[in-house]
């Protein structure tokens, strides 16, 4: 396929947005590394995932272990490993193993729906998969391989030995198969705007540019929390951010990851120094941290978030909420630049924008002949430099539409990834992130192609035309269809379906069937007009059965008020209604103060209906004593002392506590 042609006139100013050159010297493979701080540090603890530690030394002979087995199953170097185990310790040792054996990872979320993750699997031509005893079972129907991480020798020394103690005696190992710059260090699966998943291929020279300039960025050894899953690629960041540094890594479980007031915990337990969440879960956190009372975040020396825009009332509350003098760092980069590219450092209130190129990086604002735009206009951000992947596996025309050649690199061969995203640079030489230049969005932090939900949504059964919009708050999707007959496909029925095909964050809140579409002049389903409709709000008062009590009824007001629903069945679940992971914890404090009592986050989670959910509060459920090893008597009871005083006193003078 033709590339689009460049105009670089040579009276062209060179385009502004070069980051500062990253260190000189060699750059090793992010594996090796790790395997140097386990020769040199053995006993040092790595990582922390609930309740058990793992040192430096006995990651690096877990690892080794499963270089081992892969190596036994036939994966070869330059092959590629699907990786499908939850969060935790095992799913580190995964991560290294494969690259030790001198394949790639390839990460799949364990919470996407089954056709999902094989599609992703076989879209990526796996040569073995690791798996765990719980994800095991998901992958029958799969012809590769399938490796029990937690089967490992190291793996069962880990079991019966302490949480982080010393590491046994070893010898000095090799770090697995040498693999040079240019080979594949990972796959991560994007949405594809062909309808189907995406992988983006990194290879080790982008990956170690991409954590030398984190590391430079931000030095030292961190203790950091990584609360993205492995198929997220902001989890690149974290791992081999951390442990290419010496660090300590704590990986939050699922469970963790579902209750806020946990991870703030998490934070107070292991006086994490980093964070990385998208801006929508930093919100939360802080809620929960001011919730619990005290200094619970006071470890905490750099939050960074991405992902997401970055809400300026975000930022204010950062700094008016927090006494100690923690930064809060804006990051911007899709997976094709290796997972960041701008960052923008606060260490006070201030504009928002996505700042300046990372160490290595070159930033280009283009008009639509790839002419350099002057500051203050807009035009499309592409990223040049040593992040930038290799492109789409099995997709060479998308690679070709997205990787182009770039006229403004003094190295010959150098490549830039076209971004689809609008910009300006601002007077002080910062980037103003404007939007996209298609329909592509992000939802709660996931890049999320709306053309291939309409398309997955009009193929349905009874359906016509759809059209797919994000909401104002940028959390959740609403679907709009047309009949393709005389009767109205149902709505529930419709999202039970896109569920078994596509990943939770891409399934619709909301089904609205529309006799007609607004229309523009063009003929074309005026999107504007839709996206008002989405952020309409029914009133929220519910029909509950008189028999089924007060608390059903005042359990069903708090769904409402949450969903935005006028109607809330008793017996259907949360999820289903529309609900997602950050609606949960907004529900919890609807059902404290429509209930007056508060259960743990986790518990919700395992009762996703009304019904189940006023069953388990008349049992006791309500308390977040004992529940989750945080909440307590004294707790609930100085909880209440504050909500207390809150009321009585001047919001601003609680705020400052």
């Amino acid at each position: 396929m033709a590339r689009p042609t460049l105009i670089a006139p040579a009276r062209t100013p060179r385009p502004t947005g070069e980051g500062e050159p990253l260190p000189a010297g060699p750059r090793p493979p992010v594996h090796e590394l790790v395997a140097e701080f386990a020769r040199a540090d053995p006993a040092r603890i790595a990582v922390s995932s609930g309740a058990n530690s793992i040192t430096y030394g006995d990651l690096d002979d877990w690892a080794a272990d499963i270089d081992a087995m892969l190596t036994e199953a036939g994966v070869d170097r330059g092959g590629r490993v699907g990786v499908l185990v939850e969060p935790s310790l095992g799913m580190v040792a995964a991560a290294l193993g494969a690259m030790r054996c001198g394949a790639a990872y390839v990460p799949v979320d364990v919470s996407h729906p089954d056709a999902r993750v094989t599609d992703i699997l076989l879209d990526a031509q796996v040569d073995a998969v690791l798996v765990s005893d719980a994800s095991r079972p998901r992958l029958t129907g799969l012809d590769a391989p399938l490796v029990l991480v937690d089967a490992t020798p190291a793996a069962r020394e880990r079991r019966a030995g302490p949480p982080g103690g010393a590491a046994r005696s070893r010898e000095p190992d090799s770090p697995g198969v040498l693999v040079a710059a240019d080979e594949a260090a990972y796959l991560i699966y994007t949405s594809g705007s062909t309808g189907e998943p995406k992988g983006v291929v990194v290879e080790h020279g982008q990956l170690a540019a991409s954590t030398l300039a984190r590391r430079t960025v931000y030095p030292g050894r961190p203790v950091f929390l990584l609360v993205s899953p492995l198929a997220f690629d902001s989890s690149v960041a974290g791992l081999w951010g951390t442990l290419t540094a010496g660090g300590h890594l704590v990986v939050a479980t699922p469970d963790e990851v579902r209750d806020p007031e946990r991870l703030v915990e998490l934070i107070e337990h292991h006086r994490v120094t980093q964070l990385l969440c998208v801006p929508s879960l930093y919100s939360v956190l802080l809620d929960a941290a001011r919730s619990l009372g005290g200094r619970r975040l006071s470890s905490l020396e750099t939050v960074v978030v991405a992902g997401e825009p970055l809400p300026p009332e975000l930022v204010d509350r950062h700094f008016s909420l927090r006494t100690s003098p923690t930064e809060l760092v804006n990051e911007y980069g899709p997976t094709e630049a290796t997972v960041w590219a701008s960052y923008q450092r606060f260490t006070a209130p201030g504009p928002v924008s996505i700042g300046r190129a990372i160490p290595g990086a070159r930033l280009y604002l283009l008009d639509d002949r790839m002419r350099p735009v002057p500051p203050g206009a807009e035009g499309e951000l592409f990223i040049g430099g040593a992040g930038v992947s290799r492109g789409y596996h099995g997709r060479p025309d998308a690679t070709a539409r997205a990787f182009l050649d770039d006229p403004f690199a003094a190295t010959p061969g150098a490549r830039m990834y076209r971004t689809g995203d609008r910009a300006r640079w601002n007077a002080d030489g910062t980037l103003a992130f404007l939007g996209r230049r298609d329909h592509q969005v992000k939802v709660r932090g996931h890049r999320v192609e709306l053309p291939v939900i309409e398309r997955q949504l009009a193929d349905l059964p009874g359906v016509r035309e759809a059209v797919v919009v994000l909401d104002a708050a940028g959390t959740s999707l609403t679907g709009f269809v047309l009949a393709a007959s005389d009767s109205p496909p149902d709505p529930d029925s419709l999202r039970e379906q896109l569920a078994v095909r596509l990943p939770a964050v891409m399934v619709p809140a909301r089904i609205v069937c529309l006799d007609v579409f607004p229309r523009t002049v063009n003929g074309k389903a005026d999107r504007a007009a839709l996206q008002a409709r989405a952020d309409e709000r029914p009133a929220t008062a519910t029909t509950v059965p008189a028999v089924r009590g007060d608390l059903a009824a005042q359990v069903a007001a708090a769904w409402a008020e949450v969903l935005k629903a006028s109607h809330v069945p008793l017996d259907v679940n949360f999820f289903d209604l529309g609900g997602h992971s950050l609606a949960m914890f907004q529900l919890r404090e609807a059902l404290e103060t429509h209930t007056g009592k508060r259960p743990p986050v986790i518990a919700l989670f395992k009762h996703t209906t009304v019904a189940a959910q006023v069953a388990m509060l008349r049992d006791g459920g309500g308390s977040t004593e004992g529940a989750d090893g945080i909440g307590s008597e004294r707790r609930a009871a100085a909880r209440r002392a504050r909500a207390l005083r809150a009321r009585r006193q001047d919001p601003a003078q609680e705020a400052a506590t």
